[in-house]
């Protein structure tokens, strides 16, 4: 798709997402929104530029960045006004509620700092300062066809990284120069990054889930867990793969096999309409029946997009219903301490009738 008709395409989608959040104002008790979590500023203007906010009403929608990110404000976004800071955010933002004479000014709470949200509302006279929670994630959970096409697009890179780190896997090299290697093949192949600090955990070392990378050099017979995402014009991808060196011993098959059951029973039952907190609990019970309960601590999966970890969290505490255009992931694992630990994990997209399983043709 050439970049003109692409970026016509993401514009018509965000001015209707912009949309869509403006419609719940009413609902939230809000004229206007402060947006100032990076994801979702890129979610709502396409910027990709480090340091951002947006300023939403009815009738106006303003960027709010600072001089070394105009130009590329302008080129990433339209239908926005551009404002500079020149000198303090929380005097702009004051400004902008006076000059609009904003009455209820909504922000993200979970994204300001109490003295960041303390100068804003001592910069609002006659404005209230209302906290708002996820009415920009809301939307964000389902994924279009746009945000899917870029997240296979991360999962085509990912395959290609998988395949050479099972063709550099030996006794001898490091943790440390495995991570290297994959980060440089990464960038090499495609010009993008990875999604997340990458894990290479051998021996015992896998038995943190997110273990770092070490001097530790991998051994004849070692099982080797990779924990790899790569980054796609902003979308993420994540998997997570066991490799066996040599002999597998009887523990590791036991293991292994409990938990890619365990996972199985999970890819089973995604479909519409199903509580997430049912697909957490169909893994989860499996392996407390398997007699490893108290080695799985963390949720059985999480959202990914602009996000490695986003909604909906795929957790027992979760207890929405799973939605078409869903993407997330499934990720069981058993961790035994002074042992290691084996996880299996893969992406899913929830279709109208079940799910795909976007990460199904990497060997397990």
């Amino acid at each position: 798709m050439p970049n003109e008709i692409m970026k016509m395409t993401e514009g018509k989608l965000i001015s209707k997402r912009i949309d869509k959040i403006i419609n719940n104002f009413k609902r939230e008790g809000i004229d206007a929104l402060l947006v100032t979590k990076p994801a979702n500023v890129r979610y709502l203007s396409g910027f990709e530029g480090g340091e951002a906010s947006l300023y939403l009403t009815k009738g106006k929608r303003f960027i709010i960045t600072d001089f070394r990110y105009e130009l590329q404000a302008n080129k990433e976004t339209q239908g926005f006004e551009i404002k500079l800071v020149n000198g303090s955010i929380f005097e702009l933002v004051g400004e902008l509620a006076r000059e609009l004479k904003t009455g209820r000014l909504g922000f993200e709470y979970k994204y300001l700092t109490y003295g960041e949200h303390a100068e804003i509302k001592s910069k609002l006279s006659n404005a209230d300062f209302l906290p708002t929670f996820g009415m920009v994630e809301e939307f964000r959970q389902i994924k279009g066809a746009y945000e899917i096409s870029f997240i296979r697009r991360a999962i085509t890179i990912l395959k290609k990284a998988h395949h050479y780190f099972k063709s550099i896997l030996k006794p001898g090299i490091t943790e440390n120069d495995l991570a290297a290697e994959m980060e440089h093949f990464i960038k090499s192949i495609s010009g993008e990054r990875s999604s997340f600090e990458i894990i290479v955990a051998s021996g015992s070392n896998s038995a943190l889930p997110h273990a770092k990378p070490g001097r530790r050099k991998i051994q004849s017979n070692d099982a080797v867990l990779l924990d790899l995402g790569v980054n796609y014009k902003g979308y993420n991808s994540d998997l997570t793969r066991i490799f066996f060196l040599g002999k597998i011993t009887a523990k590791s098959k036991k293991i292994y096999n409990i938990v890619k059951e365990a996972q199985k029973r999970c890819l089973k039952a995604i479909r519409p309409g199903i509580k997430i907190s049912k697909i957490d609990k169909i893994g989860r019970d499996f392996i407390c029946r398997s007699g490893f309960g108290d080695y799985f601590g963390h949720a059985i999966g999480h959202g990914i997009g602009l996000e490695v970890h986003e909604e909906p969290a795929i957790s027992h505490k979760n207890h929405a219903i799973l939605k078409p255009g869903m993407v997330f992931t499934i990720e069981p694992a058993i961790y035994l301490p002074n042992w290691g630990g084996i996880r299996i994990e893969d992406m899913i997209l929830v279709s109208r009738n079940g799910c795909e399983i976007l990460t199904d043709d990497i060997d397990k």
